[in-house]
């Protein structure tokens, strides 16, 4: 399936002047092999090595030289094309130490040789290790689930997204976006389900896929499990993530288990460093930078929108497109505003934060919390009327500036607001589907404030 983003990545880091291995990372599932083959393309000098396949990691503990080991490689692949107009793909680097130590030495080198690496049990694998990671010697390039823009670009949708792209958006486009991009949350952006509707299934045809791809989760525990007991308790939490997303969580008896918390708490971040669920913890700060208070019980949201709608049994008749907050209690709304909003960051580990503040007798809390142009900006993803926003009231009382934004199933809309002690501020509502575009709409509303 054609992702242009990710193969505009690419692109802007071959033709880097001081370009470094790449080092790819994403779940498993995500597409992250298939990408670097469509990039590729009929590259005469593309070579790949998966270690977990037998005798391909051979080649890397034979601890060669490490023009040496280029040399074998290329024999091995039949590549006599130049180093510069090759490509080496080594997929799975877990399976296979030496490999980190070699990236550092392919950067220093041989230069002239674009690598990418990959490995999507990569992070568990490390994080226990021991390993040291060759600092400084890598670049990093994030994958998520299929965004909707690059949704609308596989299903050549050009007139979408050529609406899209203008800003603000028209109020005449909205209804048609809009019911298209509740489509899209409901079927979500694993690329195989993308890939089956671009091959004419109907969305209803999609459980064995679905399932399939859930049960390949579960079915890698044992890899990075360090006992059975854990591989039982990153069951059980796994299972039990799609019915907790979107709430705040207690690590203590997680899914109603007898599970302590420190088992749980290291299972479900063992499950995040596999990029399969994200845990949001909260800030109890108005102004940058937030400081993220992890002795607070955090937010928790799984890898994919559609894989959630499948597991919570969520059907296609009961899903109306007026409105994503008006169904499933909201989940659904918020979980694709957290997708993509953690699909903006390509080449940092994705982090969201939300707002939280407990005062005697109250409380306040904001979905989430950005860092834009000096600012920290609260976002919130309802669809109740303007003055129901008692927690953003709240935040905006307090923050130095007097920009909001709310998420909802409405068209782009500016209102100008009062907290109760009478402070004027701006909020700014956007349809659910902008949250990829959510900088481009926050630049925009300042340049307008200045004007």
């Amino acid at each position: 399936m054609f992702r242009r983003s990710i193969l505009d990545q690419f692109e802007k880091w071959k033709a880097g002047s001081h370009r470094k291995p790449l080092l790819l990372r994403g779940a498993r599932q995500i597409g992250k092999t298939s990408a670097v083959r469509l990039f590729a393309g009929n590259l005469p000098g593309y070579m790949e090595l998966n270690l977990e396949a037998p005798g391909e990691k051979s080649v890397f503990e034979r601890k060669l030289p490490v023009r040496d080991l280029i040399s074998a490689i290329r024999l091995s692949k039949g590549n006599t094309a130049p180093l510069k107009e090759s490509l080496l793909f080594i997929d799975e680097i877990q399976a296979c130490t030496s490999v980190l130590q070699y990236l550092r030495l392919l950067y220093e080198e041989v230069p002239e040789l674009p690598v990418i690496t990959s490995g999507s049990l990569f992070e568990v694998y490390l994080s226990g290790s021991g390993i040291e990671f060759p600092v400084g010697r890598v670049e990093h390039c994030f994958m998520h689930p299929v965004t909707f823009r690059e949704y609308l670009q596989a299903f050549q949708r050009y007139d979408m997204l050529e609406e899209l792209d203008k800003l603000p958006l028209q109020d005449y486009a909205f209804p048609s976006i809009y019911s298209e991009f509740v489509r899209y949350t409901l079927l979500g952006g694993m690329p195989e389900i993308v890939q089956a509707l671009l091959e004419g299934n109907e969305p209803d045809s999609l459980g064995n896929i679905y399932s399939s791809l859930f049960i390949s989760f579960l079915d890698d525990i044992p890899k990075y499990a360090s006992n059975r007991t854990m591989a039982e308790i990153l069951r059980h939490c796994l299972e039990n993530v799609p019915a907790e997303t979107g709430n705040r969580i207690t690590f203590n008896g997680f899914g109603a288990s007898g599970y302590r918390s420190r088992e749980v708490s290291q299972a479900l971040k063992t499950l995040q460093r596999a990029l399969l669920l994200h845990l949001v913890y909260p800030t109890g700060q108005v102004e940058p930078p937030p400081i993220t208070n992890k002795r607070k019980s955090p937010k928790l949201f799984f890898v994919d929108s559609g894989l959630l709608a499948s597991t919570l049994n969520i059907q296609w008749n009961e899903m109306g497109s007026e409105d994503l907050n008006a169904s499933f209690r909201g989940v659904l709304a918020e979980q694709v505003v957290a997708q993509s909003l953690l699909s903006l960051h390509n080449h940092a580990i994705p982090k969201l934060q939300f707002w939280a503040r407990n005062k005697r007798g109250s409380s306040a809390e904001v979905d989430f919390v950005i860092q834009h142009s000096g600012k920290l900006i609260p976002i919130e993803v309802k669809s109740g009327s303007t003055g129901r926003l008692r927690s953003l009231h709240r935040f905006m009382e307090d923050c130095g500036h007097d920009v909001a934004i709310r998420f909802y199933g409405g068209p782009v809309r500016i209102d100008s607001l009062n907290t109760l002690s009478g402070k004027k501020f701006c909020l700014m509502s956007l349809p659910h589907f902008l949250a990829e575009r959510i900088n481009n709409y926050i630049s925009w509303l300042f340049r307008t404030q200045s004007s």
